[in-house]
């Protein structure tokens, strides 16, 4: 219960723990268990798909390298499975309580702009490092 409640604290409160350096793993950790909490307790997928497009960008804009951003998205998707296993079979929070904290996380005023960078709610803005898979060209 201390995990799921630190971590929608920190998700509910500041997401400038991305501009500020923390890990991207951690980073990715908080992000899957948040997204996990929200699907388990029947959150649209409008916010779900809001929610993981925005999650992609932060891990990697986050990630120094190829290969940490792809532990990023793997951290991501076990911690997301964890948590909603963990939901599923011992509820440490109700879903009402999970689904407003969801609902009302400064990751939704975000913009993901088409180049892949973001601007998060306190308007930082993370410059892409280069650019998103579907963006790069092709031979």
């Amino acid at each position: 219960m201390k995990n799921y409640l630190l971590v929608l604290f920190i998700c509910t409160f500041s997401f400038s723990v991305f501009a500020a350096g923390a890990s991207a793993l951690e980073d990715a950790a908080m992000l899957g268990t948040m997204a996990g909490l929200a699907e388990t307790c029947k959150e649209n997928s409008k916010k779900i798909a809001d929610f993981e497009l925005i999650s992609a960008r932060l891990i990697a804009l986050n990630s120094h390298s190829d290969e940490e951003e792809i532990a990023g998205y793997r951290r991501y998707a076990e911690e997301k499975s964890t948590a909603m296993r963990k939901q599923k079979n011992t509820p440490k929070m109700n879903c009402k309580e999970v689904l407003h904290r969801f609902e009302n996380m400064p990751i939704f005023k975000s913009v993901v702009y088409s180049d892949g960078s973001v601007k998060l709610s306190d308007g930082t803005f993370l410059k892409t490092k280069r650019p998103p898979a579907q963006l790069k060209k092709t031979k």
